[in-house]
């Protein structure tokens, strides 16, 4: 029966468009007109049996091969490991490889990706929201080190908020790793887990960072609010803040906005004493207790200072807030 190609486009258009206003957790879903251009150029048997595909399979489909995508997409509207995505500060990450896990039927998974000097993270697919991820590291051949996850060496809450993890920065030159998966030690949950090796570009012009974090007046019932300060990463990368010792014990907050959360190393001095060394720079989920200081310290001074490893951070921009609280647990 023949087919009106207008009707037909203005019936996947129907359609589709209720998947396409899908609400989609982990990335933003991207039109894809290119593609749709070069099914309108084919012969009309050959759109027709494409189109009723496409209904059928409610995908977006693409002629183009993964060496010719220039814009963010996603394959499925479901998809959780995109082939591209765009994050909110115009990082781009495109997926390099992906490899599937089930620590029921496998002590480990390890796979070959080719990489081509930029930097690296791992965003998993996990069987449950908040599962306990494997652990993932990755050697370079001719090294004898193991790569691991950076700031710190496991997947954090990626599960949770969709959010790749950095892989330590391999050398310079390197074209191919070797990435492991294996159970994290009592706390893998048995069902499939998919990986996905993504490398991103930063922007090429950085953006304008977003407002810094307002931290609450009371943390709990018996905090409150003394200090606070914030600053803009990258022009400034710390925050010095003095406070009266009052004796009673004192609670210190970090926060970090934009897209730098849990992905930059942070390092806490109390007094001129380094006390916290290579943590991640959360998003203000927990705070860290001082206790109660000296009577003979009439004040006590905090310096955070945010670090990384790998440079194209200094191309993503953020915020680092810091809270000083006092109050008796």
């Amino acid at each position: 029966m023949h087919i009106d190609q207008g009707e037909l486009r203005d019936l996947l258009d129907e359609r589709s468009r209720p998947a396409l206003h899908r609400p989609i957790p982990w990335h933003s879903l991207r039109a894809r007109t290119r593609g749709a251009r070069r099914r309108r150029l084919s012969a009309v048997t050959v759109a027709v049996t494409a189109a009723v595909a496409v209904v059928a399979a409610g995908t977006v489909v693409s002629l183009r091969g993964p060496e010719q995508v220039d814009q963010p997409i996603t394959a499925k509207v479901t998809e959780k490991l995109p082939i591209q995505y765009e994050e909110s500060d115009g990082t781009v990450y495109r997926r390099l490889a992906t490899a599937t896990f089930d620590p029921s039927r496998e002590q480990s998974k390890t796979f070959q990706v080719k990489v081509s000097g930029k930097p690296v993270a791992i965003l998993p697919d996990c069987p449950s929201p908040k599962a306990a991820p494997p652990h993932v590291t990755a050697r370079v051949p001719g090294l004898n080190k193991n790569f691991t996850l950076s700031p710190v060496p496991f997947l954090m809450n990626s599960c949770e908020r969709g959010k790749a993890v950095d892989m330590q920065p391999f050398p310079a030159g390197t074209r191919t790793v070797r990435v492991t998966v294996k159970p994290f030690p009592g706390g893998t949950p048995p069902g499939k887990w998919r990986f996905g090796v993504y490398e991103w570009t930063p922007p090429a012009t950085m953006r304008t960072a977003s407002p810094p974090v307002e931290p609450p007046a009371k943390m709990g019932k018996n905090f409150s609010l003394v200090a606070k300060g914030s600053t803009t990463w990258p022009s400034t990368r710390e925050v010095t803040l003095t406070v009266p010792n009052r004796g009673r014990g004192l609670a210190i907050v970090t926060y970090c906005g934009d897209g730098l959360a849990e992905r930059l190393s942070q390092k806490l001095w109390v007094n001129g004493r380094l006390v916290k060394s290579s943590t991640d720079c959360s998003a203000g989920a927990g705070y860290l207790d001082m206790g109660k200081r000296p009577r003979s310290e009439k004040t006590t001074t905090i310096r955070v200072r945010l670090e990384t490893s790998i440079p194209e951070y200094l191309r993503r921009p953020g915020t680092l807030t810091v809270a000083v609280y006092d109050g008796d647990l």
